[in-house]
């Protein structure tokens, strides 16, 4: 036996040879003490030893490269800062005698592994039994699958059990009666996982390309790739429909959970150092507050806290060129799951991987091998995404835009108070938090010794740097894809959360820090403190819980490097343990009062939105699947509970609160008099017979605090049949329900304001004809509205800048008395737009006349209508002729074809989709297809095929040399 050692620092005791030209890796072990019983590559000894040989090597995933036929040389194997730790091998002649070898320096061989690597505790010296390697306290520094198999777990506990403790306190659901539902978490999110979840049983009128429900019927794969394309998404169908709400509270511990394992690994992977500690910074990062404050209640976001360390790995991994394939697959998996947070974790991932190029001993032509690695890898892993990718930026391109945020950067002691506990700004700041604990083992990096001088400067500088780019406009706009967002401006900060964790790592897994550094940290943490004082986003305790948390760590840290270097207590267990519990509970207490004092404070802004399912639901649910029959006619749930009803209740509807609400539909239902909120990314319902004919509305869902009630109509079918197309342009929202529906039922009168006492208020007045009722259309009006003499008052819609963030809708008010008089009363509120147009504001139904067009166009109309997933097919009459009109909106995507002819695009009627019937049709076929899937699709394969096809090719290199 032939034993080869190799010491950090001090190069090796003899060499090994390698026959030929083979350049490349000499052998890769998965896990300390693990044999590998072939060199990668397929290398062999030296012409005297000429047999296959047996290689392991302690440090976990050390790659050995030799310069090609020589030998390890006895000086300069290991260059200084590559901290490679103890390194063995070992080859057994299968000869029945064994002859020592002298072997002679060479070419110089280079370890590609990881620059830096070091074992921050590990003794260079004997080897042990098992898998542990001595420490110089006198304690094992294990594997690094073995640690990261133990710290993944212990930080993702943690992190369930702090947030679940934040929960218990506050009495949120599951464990209260609070609502967890803030904002668009209750008004968005979790009707889409209702949504979700009746796809998945095959309840839901549409598929994962189309959405009946909503909006009177839009794509769904951009909304699915937006807020559902986690995997872990797909849980919610292990849930009952009524526990929808536990179903998304478990999947965001996951989220949490996982995203606090992946920087355990990513750390341990990094450089080894204990496990505990990397549990501790694990945990703090998974439960910082950017997760709490933004992600808590916008669960797809949380799927960029768990790319981010994913993606550092992808970036270790392409240090080591390892994983290739594995690398492309999580790229992609979360670019499908949230392209956005992903974009971030991207851009983030390429500073991670410059610095630890820099900080290596890599020469610069393998420093641009790895960066081209690095960027195949993203390249391909964003193709793989584009099936769910491309749909989505589709969708955005056509969706209703909302004002650009302006971004003024906070000052800079309100900045950096949210890296302190009990620091909550709701939207306002970067939520920076990561723990005391984290911080302050950051902090000590500058001033560890056993931490190289390189890696101090890039890294401190690194983060700096990215902190700098969260106070300048352009850098700002970048992290967020050059759209400066309305509400929350700082939604990369998990990002500097995470490199400050990975700053506090290094501190630690080069050596503890000592007394002078933990000095030193303490200062500069002091100094942020005192830079932060005065800030308004510091509550009651937070400088209290910073200075007790701070002193507690300090002094476990202490007492840990103490007992370390006692020749007495090193090899007592107790002390440790005891410092490392201090230093964990330091960690769970700080972060639960922190998670309960961020949801106290963001309650207080954003108030919840929704209450967690209930049987009231549950009744609701039942009593709209009884009333409807789809596709005959459409069933409206209204929007009283969310902008989402249609798909967190049932039936179909005009709601929809989406940030990829088409554009082309708030247009279309803007003009015919709808309400919206949200930057007209919020449908609200109209209560309108005419409109209930267009859009084949045959039923109406009412709560007025009992059991649901209906209202229903004879309306006609989903397609009806219209000899020609006319304009649609109009100049008002009832002369536009007139073209729309085919005939005019609108009397529009002139009328004249009379402003009342006191200005607050304004009457109109003018002449209808006497039976029809009467509606106001007041879009930009914030205040209430009634017929003179009707005790109630009614509430217009909008609310806050009225044309920009919300537009009141139609609203009916009465009946036209026997005189013909209308007089409508306005009392304006608050400080808002005053004027009323001069015309068109108020329009009186003929409902007569609108009965004699429905009977119209239901004798006209297909005699029998079918809805599949996302498509929709009409048997008309006989000899049909002129235009079948669907009352759906016309949006990218939809093709038509009549009879057995092609399809094609059809025409826009006023939003609506209109097919050509030509000479004669008795029938109509419509399919819709998500903007860029097909485009997509060839990507993804493409991808595939370039990533297997580099792989093999990488394999069968290595087979044949």
């Amino acid at each position: 036996m032939l034993q080869v050692r190799v010491h950090d620092h001090h190069g090796v005791a003899a060499g090994v040879a390698q026959a030929g030209q083979h350049r490349g890796l000499l052998a890769e072990v998965p896990a300390e003490g693990q044999v590998a019983h072939r060199l990668v590559g397929g290398g062999q000894l030296d012409q005297r030893v000429q047999r296959l040989v047996r290689a392991a090597v302690v440090d976990v995933h050390d790659l050995v490269r030799t310069a090609g036929g020589g030998q390890f040389p006895a000086e300069g194997l290991v260059e200084f800062g590559d901290h490679l730790g103890l390194v063995e091998a070992w080859y057994d002649q299968t000869q029945s005698h064994r002859r020592s070898h002298r072997f002679h320096p060479s070419a110089p061989t280079r370890f590609l592994s990881r620059p830096e690597l070091g074992v921050s505790f590990a003794r260079r010296g004997e080897r042990t039994k098992g898998r542990t390697v001595g420490s110089e306290q006198g304690t094992g520094v294990q594997d690094r699958p073995a640690q990261a198999g133990r710290a993944a777990p212990a930080a993702g506990l943690v992190v369930a059990a702090v947030f679940a403790a934040s929960g218990v306190i506050r009495g949120t659901f599951p464990f209260g009666s609070v609502s967890r539902s803030t904002n668009d978490l209750g008004t968005q999110y979790i009707p889409f996982f209702a949504h979700l979840w009746d796809v998945l049983h095959g309840r839901a009128q549409g598929d994962l390309f189309f959405n009946w429900q909503s909006g009177f019927g839009v794509g769904f794969l951009g909304d699915y790739g937006v807020v559902l394309g986690s995997p872990l998404s797909l849980l919610v169908g292990l849930f009952p429909r009524d526990q929808i709400d536990l179903a998304v509270y478990v999947i965001t511990v996951l989220k949490l959970s996982l995203a606090a394992a992946a920087m355990a690994v990513l750390l341990i992977k990094m450089h080894r150092g204990p496990r505990w500690v990397a549990a501790i910074l694990g945990a703090s990062y998974g439960v910082c507050g950017w997760a709490i404050d933004d992600g808590a209640y916008v669960p797809m976001w949380l799927d960029g806290l768990i790319a981010l360390p994913l993606f550092f790995l992808v970036a270790e991994w392409s240090l080591r060129r390892t994983n290739r394939l594995l690398s492309v697959l999580v790229v992609g998996v979360f670019w499908v799951s949230n392209f956005y947070t992903a974009y971030m974790a991207t851009i983030a991932g390429g500073i991670y991987l410059i610095a630890r190029i820099l900080t290596s001993d890599l020469s610069w032509v393998d420093r641009l091998r790895v960066v081209v690695r690095h960027g195949i890898s993203f390249v391909l892993g964003i193709a793989l995404s584009a099936p769910i990718l491309l749909p989505v930026l589709m969708a955005n391109r056509d969706a209703t835009p909302s004002p650009p945020g302006i971004f003024t950067a906070n000052e800079w002691s309100e900045f950096l108070s949210r890296l302190l506990p009990l620091s909550e700004g709701v939207g306002r700041t970067a939520s920076l938090y990561v723990g005391t604990v984290a911080l302050l083992l950051a902090c000590t990096l500058p001033f560890n010794r056993a931490v190289p001088i390189r890696t101090k400067l890039v890294w401190v500088i690194t983060t700096v740097l990215v902190t700098l780019s969260f106070r300048w406009a352009p850098t700002q706009a970048m992290w967020h894809g050059f759209d400066t967002p309305n509400g929350s401006q700082y939604r990369e900060a998990f990002v500097l959360c995470g490199l400050i964790v990975v700053m506090g790592w290094l501190s630690v897994a080069y050596r503890l820090p000592g007394p002078i550094a933990l000095l030193g940290g303490g200062a500069l943490v002091a100094v942020i403190a005192v830079v932060s004082d005065g800030s308004p986003y510091l509550t009651e305790y937070a400088v209290s819980l910073l200075i007790v948390s701070g002193v507690v760590t300090v002094g476990a840290l202490t007492i840990i490097w103490a007992v370390r270097r006692s020749p007495s207590l090193k090899r007592s267990k107790w002390p440790v343990a005891a410092a490392f519990t201090l230093v964990l509970a330091v960690v769970a207490v700080e972060t639960t009062w922190s998670a309960v004092v961020t949801d106290e404070q963001r309650k207080e802004i954003l108030s919840a939105s929704l209450r967690p399912w209930d049987d009231r639901q549950t009744q609701r649910l039942d009593a709209l699947e009884a009333a409807g029959d789809w596709p005959s006619y459409r069933t409206d749930p209204g929007t009283a509970v969310t902008p989402n009803d249609p798909v967190l209740l049932g039936g179909q509807g005009p709601g929809l609160y989406s940030s990829l609400l088409p554009h082309s539909l708030n247009e279309t239902l803007t003009d015919l008099g709808f309400g919206w909120t949200g930057y007209g990314r919020a449908n609200r319902d109209l209560d309108n017979p005419v409109v209930d004919a267009i859009f084949s509305v045959g039923a109406r869902m009412h709560l007025n605090g009992g059991p649901p009630e209906f209202t229903r109509a004879t309306v006609p079918p989903l397609v009806t049949v219209r000899p020609g197309l006319g304009t649609t342009q109009a100049p008002n929202v009832f002369v536009a329900q007139d073209r729309l529906l085919g005939t005019q039922v609108y009397q529009v009168p002139t009328y004249k304001g009379r402003r009342m006492p006191g200005g607050g208020s304004v009457t109109l007045e003018g002449q209808c004809r006497p039976g029809s009722k009467i509606f106001l259309n007041l879009p930009h009006t914030v205040g209430q509205v009634r017929q003179t003499g009707d005790p109630k008052w009614t509430d217009l819609l909008a609310s806050r800048r009225p044309g920009v963030t919300t537009n009141s809708g139609v609203v009916g008010l009465g009946t036209t008395p026997a005189s013909g008089a209308v007089s409508v009363e306005v009392k304006f509120l608050g400080n808002a737009k005053r004027g009323i147009a001069p015309r068109g504001a108020i329009g009186c139904l003929d409902e007569t006349a609108l009965a004699k067009a429905v009977e119209t166009l239901r004798t006209t109309g297909a005699t029998d209508v079918e809805a599949g997933g996302h498509s929709i097919s009409a048997t008309l009459p006989a000899g049909s002729q002129g235009y079948a009109v669907v009352a759906v909106p016309k949006l990218p995507g939809w093709s038509c074809s009549t009879g057995d002819g092609a399809a094609k695009t059809p025409r826009d009627f006023g939003g609506l989709i209109a097919v050509p019937l030509g000479d004669s049709a008795d029938r109509i076929d419509c399919s819709y297809t998500p903007p860029g899937l097909r485009r997509g699709l060839a990507l993804a394969a493409v991808a595939v095929a370039i990533a297997v096809g580099v792989a093999l090719f990488g394999r069968m290199r290595r087979l044949r040399s």
